[in-house]
């Protein structure tokens, strides 16, 4: 006899030992929410215990998700947060046996992101140079994205580690900087000289406009939040717009895997290429 209250309740409390085990993030944490609630209310829709979910349920369950048209890794990002969720109602004592961990994942079909050329990169580099210098001021954003778009397919850097970025780590910067990567790998980036360049120029804009070396890199001009990545995709989106470039090509993640090809097709080896990403 749970009511809707209670077992809110327990989802709080399941939350609240992955943040305690696993350090979640607050995004996460939303999402884990969410995805319990849509399975409780399914449940309680289909007036099935939640309590007494048995394998057959969840395989119907998996259909339904199937019928909202869901990719494979996001059902199975939702199938892995149930059977926890379940693992952590067993260790509570509320079920005796956890037989949703025997539910297979879905396959997944693994698409590498489509790639950019070498010319498309330029373009997109040169349109973002042209259009600022045409209004400094009121085209900052395109200095900006020139610099993002440089480091990006000059280093291999991810987007996220280049937004972790301060500028304490690269005001004296010579051509190398060691970044934490996935797993909080730390390994070694090299910036070329157009890279160098522009970031001197970027962080003499920033210190102008009132931040300090403890700021991000990419910080807000306006307050103290780094850009999000929804704000890079828009900038993109308005550079593919004036280059006619394909929008499926870009993002941050297709011009590492650019920076990567290209790499190749110039003759470095490829375990050099995979020390560098």
């Amino acid at each position: 006899n749970f009511d809707k209250n209670k077992i809110n309740e327990i989802i709080e409390n399941f939350v609240s030992t992955k943040v305690l085990d696993k350090g979640i993030t607050s995004n996460t944490i939303i999402a884990y929410k969410k995805d319990l609630n849509l399975f409780i209310d399914w449940c309680l829709n289909g007036e099935t215990s939640f309590i007494e979910v048995q394998k057959k349920d969840l395989n119907l369950y998996i259909q339904f998700l199937k019928e909202k048209n869901l990719s494979s890794s996001s059902i199975n990002r939702k199938l892995s947060v149930i059977k926890s969720f379940y693992d952590y109602l067993n260790e509570m004592g509320l079920i005796n046996f956890n037989e949703l961990k025997t539910i297979a994942t879905q396959k997944t079909q693994k698409s590498l992101p489509k790639l950019l050329s070498e010319k498309e990169i330029f373009n997109l580099i040169n349109k973002s140079e042209e259009i600022y210098i045409e209004n400094p001021t009121k085209n900052i954003s395109y200095f900006r994205i020139q610099i993002i778009l440089e480091i990006l397919y000059s280093t291999g850097l991810r987007i996220s580690e280049l937004l972790s970025i301060k500028i304490n780590q690269v005001a004296n910067i010579k051509d190398k900087l060691y970044v934490n990567g996935k797993g909080n790998k730390q390994r070694l980036v090299i910036f070329n000289k157009n890279a160098l360049d522009l970031l001197k120029k970027w962080i003499s804009i920033m210190i102008k406009n009132n931040k300090n070396k403890n700021s991000y890199l990419f910080e807000n001009i306006h307050n103290t939040h780094v850009i999000s990545r929804q704000q890079i995709y828009k900038d993109l989106k308005k550079l593919a717009l004036k280059t006619n470039t394909d929008l499926e090509k870009l993002s941050p993640h297709s011009i590492r895997h650019s920076f990567a090809s290209h790499m190749l097709n110039r003759g470095a080896d490829l375990r050099s290429i995979q020390k560098l990403l």
